[in-house]
């Protein structure tokens, strides 16, 4: 699927009539199009009077979770009634059949006011989105962990609770007071909506395996008090939408194919914290068993309120897979973490399937080419032909008459011969062709192939303006870690390191004595520093000089680095006493160095005379020359980066983020999954599939603190659609402050600056900024929250390249999978 484009506008005109249809009053001053309201009134109110003369007919997945209550309360004295479209009562519930819906909800229908809040949540229109801020800042878990004593066993870490108070806590759960199931949307009326929303979603429970088996995904109804309609924002932009459950499209039990067969239900009910446990059937102490004694499931004092009014959640399920949970708080993760158990348990009823605890990333070798490429077969599989490519592409691409080819869906990705060369200096691709030799520009942004897969591409330094060749492998290596705890690493396995690299000078000490030595190591004979068994063995001239074309910066820093089964003892033991900032000095002027310069680098290395004397900044062409450094964490003592100098080649692995937090597998034989690359996996009988479960990703950007170093999230909140949690809200005289503190602002990204300016501006009048977390108990919260769009779909050329490569590579035909 994808993301829909949102039309707030249209989103309105259909709040109002799904209300109207309903049976509330919608005032005038409301209704985005009158004359249709008005035309359509008796057609609302001849609707509303079916829906009442349907009482007690429930949706196809509602029914089967009510038959569920009723067989698991037998015998109880209790009686749950699931929340109907329109009841005995006259008591109406509001379904969410559309994405975008519940955040329009989640704020007053008056765009002039910008804020909601209740005694649960704080909500705040902004620029770029929408910042809910829910009454806690985080999920507890000591004492919240509760399981009704039916169905399946109870595990020794859990809370057994009496299926009586199970049964009444449910009740109570389904009728939240009054101000509670006010719609924030109608807050302002006259006449303010309240009523309960619903929302139905299709989680993932196993993948597809393309000609084997289709994906399965179980249905889970999610029940909440219209105060608290912003959770189901959240549910559905991480989840999806279901779509109305009375339809018969949206019933999973006319979709035997794709449905697992289980159901699930979530009800959010922060209003039972306020229950005493005389009312929901515990027993007093004198009654009481030594188990109940132990997890507080009694009372001595008639006033004492359940699970001491604390956050909890509590559930009840059986070996069919049916699954109910209360949660008695707002905070956003109970409502996905609970979705995430409900994937679980399905998972482990139906079989083959399994939810893992997870996180990963496709990652692909990548290499500084320097300024030339060409297809040495040490490194690229030269068994590749450019005509078998565009075969195997068919009419994905377009071939051109001087035998190179275009994508069509991506026009600036190229596939050119298999005997292509790349030269930065004169900027261009070149290969033979029709008896002659043809070129092109190679351009920035513009991605080249070899018939291989192997990628290439122009990449600038990121603080200096010199442009390196890029080269990246065809197959990546599936980095997932799977059964993680949290703050296990799961997510920072999936993200690149770029955002830890920072760039800084590079500093030479006695210009003259530094850079005779530099001219030594450049200028030694080479040719004996292999071991006679290893000198046999190599391809190439061991040689051929430092400066050499025919030499690259990666050869050049192998050469550098002491190997005892490489390399000669003499080699080594040269090669050891090299100081480290000898060492990378050699290694920028290997980088830097130019063929018209005709061996006279020295002259284009300098340092500026500082008080008449040589200082120790080298330059090269009088440009100060730039060392990578990666961050690595802080000093627990002094509070400041621990930094360590890089490579002077070193690039970051290319990835395409492929989970992080929910993930369904399944494990297949080998011999049913097509595509494989040959031989690779020959020594395994089976192999696990797995696919993220979720659209958006619930990022706690701890980094995001200090300006300028989470690039990521300074993007992601300044771009449209974004869902911030445990942000402080920022107002404009606050805001202004901040883009006028030099010592803040100028250090944010420019993605951050602008969406500052913009607010600024534009005057709005609650922003959110990634480096200003919430408020919590007098001091900034820990736990920041946004949801991202999922990489690969906010890129998705990202991911076509990946499989684009992977499918040369593997000489598979663009229409198989």
């Amino acid at each position: 699927g994808t993301i829909p484009e949102i039309d707030r506008e249209a989103l309105h005109h259909l709040i109002s009539v799904k209300l109207a249809a309903t049976g509330f009053e919608v005032p005038e001053t409301s209704m985005r199009d009158e004359g249709v309201m008005k035309l359509a009134s008796d057609l609302f109110r001849q609707y509303a009077e079916q829906s009442r003369l349907l009482t007690g007919h429930l949706a196809p997945v509602d029914q089967r979770i009510q038959d569920f209550i009723d067989m698991a309360l037998e015998g109880t004295g209790e009686k749950v009634t699931l929340p109907e479209h329109h009841d005995a009562a006259g008591e109406r519930i509001l379904n969410v059949d559309r994405y975008g819906i519940a955040r329009e909800l989640s704020l007053p229908d008056d765009t002039s006011i910008d804020e909601y809040h209740n005694e649960q949540i704080s909500s705040y229109r902004l620029r770029n989105g929408i910042l809910h801020n829910p009454l806690n800042d985080r999920r507890t878990t000591k004492g919240v962990f509760h399981v009704a004593d039916w169905g399946l066993p109870i595990p020794a870490d859990k809370i057994a609770v009496p299926l009586v108070t199970y049964a009444r806590l449910l009740k109570a759960a389904f009728n939240p007071p009054p101000d509670l199931k006010v719609l924030p949307y109608t807050s302002t009326w006259a006449d303010p909506v309240d009523t309960m929303v619903s929302l139905l979603v299709r989680p993932l429970v196993m993948p597809e395996v393309p000609g084997v088996m289709p994906e399965k995904r179980l249905e889970v109804r999610y029940f909440v008090p219209g105060g608290c309609v912003a959770n189901i924002d959240f549910v559905e932009s991480i989840f999806g939408n279901g779509g109305d459950p009375h339809l018969p499209e949206n019933d999973s039990a006319l979709d035997v194919e794709h449905w697992t067969g289980t159901t699930g239900c979530v009800v959010l009910a922060p209003h039972l914290r306020t229950l005493r446990k005389k009312d929901v059937g515990l027993p007093h102490i004198s009654e009481a068993t030594e188990a109940q004694k132990a997890t507080g499931m009694c009372w001595t004092n008639e006033f004492e309120l359940y699970n001491k009014g604390s956050p909890f959640k509590i559930t009840m399920r059986d070996k069919s897979g049916i699954m109910i949970t209360i949660l008695a708080d707002n905070y956003f993760g109970y409502c996905k973490k609970e979705c995430k158990t409900q994937i679980g348990l399905t998972a482990n009823v139906f079989g083959l399937a399994e939810e893992e605890h997870a996180g990963g990333a496709l990652a692909f070798k990548t290499y500084s080419l320097g300024s030339h490429f060409y297809p040495d077969s040490r490194f690229i599989d030269t068994d590749h032909r450019f005509a078998d490519a565009v075969k195997l592409l068919g009419d994905t691409v377009t071939i051109h008459k001087d035998g190179y080819a275009t994508d069509k869906q991506y026009r600036n990705i190229y596939i050119l011969p298999e005997d292509m060369q790349m030269d930065l200096n004169s900027q261009t691709a070149s290969w033979h062709w029709g008896g002659g030799q043809k070129s092109i520009r190679i351009l920035p942004g513009h991605i080249y192939l070899h018939p291989s897969g192997y990628k290439i591409r122009l990449l600038k330094h990121a603080k200096a303006p010199t442009f390196r060749l890029i080269g990246t492998g065809p197959e990546g290596t599936y980095c997932h870690k799977p059964s993680t705890v949290s703050g296990g690493g799961k997510s920072e396995i999936s993200k690149s390191l770029n955002d830890a690299v920072i760039y800084g000078p590079l500093y030479i000490g006695d210009y003259e004595k530094d850079m005779d030595y530099v001219k030594e190591i450049i200028e030694r004979d080479y040719s004996n520093c292999f071991t006679p068994e290893h000198a046999k063995a190599q391809e190439r001239d061991p040689s051929r000089p430092i400066l050499s074309p025919d030499r690259s910066l990666g050869s050049v820093i192998n050469l550098l680095a002491s190997d005892e089964e490489l390399y000669s003892e003499e080699h080594n033991d040269y090669v050891s006493k090299i100081p480290n900032h000898i060492r990378a000095i050699v290694f920028a002027v290997k980088r830097l160095a130019k063929p018209e310069w005709n061996g006279d680098w020295r002259s284009h290395f300098t340092v500026d005379e500082v008080n008449g004397a040589p200082g120790h900044e080298l330059k090269v062409d009088d440009r100060p020359l730039v060392g990578s450094f990666l961050r690595v964490g802080m000093d627990k003592n002094t509070g400041n980066w621990r930094t360590y100098k890089l490579r002077q080649d070193f690039i970051s692995a290319d990835k395409v983020q492929m989970e992080d937090d929910i993930t369904a597998s399944v494990v297949v034989p080998r011999e049913k999954i097509s595509g494989l690359p040959a031989g690779e996996y020959d020594a395994h009988p089976c192999l696990k599939l797995s696919q993220n479960c979720e659209w958006r990703l619930f990022q706690r950007p701890d980094d995001a603190i200090h300006p300028g170093y989470d690039k990521q999230t300074e993007w992601d909140m300044s771009s449209q659609g974004l869902l911030s949690c445990n942000f402080k809200p920022i107002y404009p005289e606050e805001m202004g402050d901040i883009r006028n503190q030099v010592n803040l602002y100028e250090f944010f990204t420019d993605d951050m600056k602008g969406h500052i300016n913009k607010c600024v501006d534009e005057k709005q009048a609650v922003s959110v900024c990634s480096a200003k977390p919430r408020i919590w108990e007098g001091k900034p919260t820990k736990n920041p929250r946004y949801l991202q769009l999922r990489p690969d779909i906010a890129k998705p050329q990202e991911k076509y390249l990946a499989q684009l490569g992977s499918r040369l590579y593997r000489k598979i035909a663009a229409t198989e999978p």
